[in-house]
């Protein structure tokens, strides 16, 4: 047994003797040593990293997702109603100031918790927290619960309100990640036949129960070198000819054209998140909420790609073409019968 014992030791011996320098070893030696050790380390290091960033850190995220919809599902048996709280097949309780009691439940988590976003056919499930004018960013690094993340949460822009009559055009920013949470999956949206099958999506907050028709889904530049940026991400309007002509600019670079009816009484919800075609692309699906008394459906038969969508100069720069050139005003495009849209002036 004696001698087994010992080359067992000389083995294990022999191993560290391999890997770590020793005494007695040469400069070329230590030197191939320490090299391997640091390669060794940096493995292990790299390994441990994908399995927190791929396995621990989604998991985490999935449970604290399925907490937050236990709560703001909890009990509820009615579906998104049609427009401004039109019945539908459930009534939502409400306290006695008209807000709907399973958003009082979420804010006693955090208050900051103003509305819930559904993307059908994706995991976009999810609370929206609104920034505050203090620290506009602090959601993109931070949970619903407000505790650090990478993941972020999906969040309503500072300039924005989703207070009834406050906001004519709100913004949502959220992560587009390989882990495919948050916004990732709004590229669907990049798809002429996922939009066919997803026309609309739900966006409710504390007053209302909404619906949003996709009008637009369009990518953007944010760095000027690729060409002057478009700021979709404007929320103050002078009057109703600025606000259709916002919005006109956004449907002319759509990657498709909906035929979704639009006019200066719509307001309009934009779902941001990176894009990677470019650096520091972004893509805006664009929808506006639907009208009072108005069907969720849309005849989506005529929907087809949009062969004179306008792109950032960057765009054309890398796959040639030509800019396609509009109207410079929506007032024109109307005039002149352009738009399929345009519910007048």
């Amino acid at each position: 047994m004696k001698p087994q014992n010992g080359k067992r030791a000389k083995k294990r011996f022999s191993f560290y003797r391999v890997l770590l320098p020793q005494k007695g070893d040469g400069k070329k030696l230590i030197l191939y040593k320490t090299v391997s050790l640091i390669a060794v380390c940096v493995f292990f290091g790299c390994a441990l990293y994908l399995v927190w960033d791929l396995v621990v850190l989604p998991a985490a995220a999935d449970t604290e997702q399925q907490d937050i919809k236990s709560v703001y599902y909890a009990e509820s048996s009615e579906t998104p109603d049609a427009g401004d709280d039109s019945p539908a097949s459930g009534t939502p309780e409400r306290d006695e100031q008209g807000r709907l009691v399973r958003f009082l439940e979420l804010q006693k988590i955090n208050p900051s918790i103003v509305g819930w976003i559904k993307v059908p056919d994706t995991v976009i499930d999810l609370p929206v927290l609104q920034a505050d004018a203090k620290d506009p960013e602090f959601y993109l690094t931070h949970d619903y619960r407000g505790r650090y993340s990478g993941y972020g949460s999906v969040f309503v822009d500072a300039r924005c309100s989703v207070e009834k009559g406050k906001s004519r055009s709100i913004v949502l920013y959220g992560h587009s990640l390989n882990s495919g949470r948050m916004f990732t999956q709004l590229d669907r949206y990049k798809s002429l036949d996922f939009y066919k099958k997803n026309p609309v999506f739900t966006f409710d907050t504390v007053d209302s129960q909404s619906q949003w028709k996709v009008i637009s889904v369009f990518l953007t530049n944010t760095l000027p070198e690729q060409g002057k940026p478009f700021n979709y991400m404007k929320t103050d309007f002078q009057d109703d000819s600025d606000f259709l002509n916002f919005v006109y600019q956004m449907r002319i670079r759509s990657l498709y054209n909906t035929g979704v009816g639009f006019n200066k009484d719509d307001s309009i919800v934009l779902l941001s998140t990176c894009s990677y075609e470019f650096k520091d692309f972004r893509e805006v699906v664009v929808a506006r909420k639907v009208r009072g008394g108005e069907s969720g459906e849309v005849d989506v038969s005529g929907a087809a790609y949009n062969g004179r969508a306008v792109y950032p100069d960057c765009w054309y720069a890398k796959h040639g073409g030509k800019k396609p050139v509009w109207p410079e005003t929506y007032e024109e495009a109307v005039k002149k019968n352009l738009l399929s849209w345009g519910e007048g002036i």
